[in-house]
């Protein structure tokens, strides 16, 4: 996690701005899926979870108001999510447990980067996931799709069964 000085201020105003208290959580999402949607798969799934993830912190650790911001970077090579909140709390990755504990651990090894700004009466939560490929934060390569995997018994399974009933490739 990076803290960044209130000072600092990003380059761009990012396009997409909801307030969270009257903006459903599918909308959000679905404005994400509309900013992406030149890209489909894991790269789509993972920036609504991290934005869902950051959302879902913002409505139940942090204070109204709760506004969220969208947007892509980098001739859009990049989406940086936004979460404000007035909640004076600052995120932290907890070990889970059954109460919770695994959202920031999510938005940690899906986003390339994300972090804290700090403000004089708010705080924004913020996570950058880079669009060039599934998996290019490098923090969860096993996530990247396996090119040539389809399900088990279908007639284009990589495996088949050998005379022995084992399998072969």
């Amino acid at each position: 996690m990076v803290t960044e000085p209130s000072s600092e201020e990003h380059a761009a105003p990012l396009e997409n701005v909801c307030d969270l208290e009257v903006t459903a959580n599918w909308e959000v999402r679905q404005q994400v899926r509309e900013l992406l949607s030149h890209t489909a798969g894991l790269l789509e799934d993972d920036a609504v979870l991290v934005t869902e993830e950051l959302i879902s912190n913002a409505h139940c650790h942090g204070t109204a108001p709760r506004r969220c911001r969208l947007g892509l970077l980098d001739n859009g090579r990049c989406l940086r999510i936004e979460v404000e909140d007035t909640a004076p709390e600052q995120p932290k990755i907890r070990t889970p447990d059954r109460t919770g504990g695994r959202g920031l651990i999510l938005v940690d090894r899906l986003a390339s980067s994300w972090g804290v700004r700090n403000h004089p009466h708010h705080k924004t939560v913020w996570a950058e996931l880079t669009l060039d490929q599934p998996g290019s934060s490098g923090h969860a390569p096993h996530l990247t799709p396996a090119s040539n995997w389809s399900r088990p018994g279908s007639q284009h399974s990589s495996q088949e069964k050998g005379e022995d009933g084992g399998t072969t490739s």
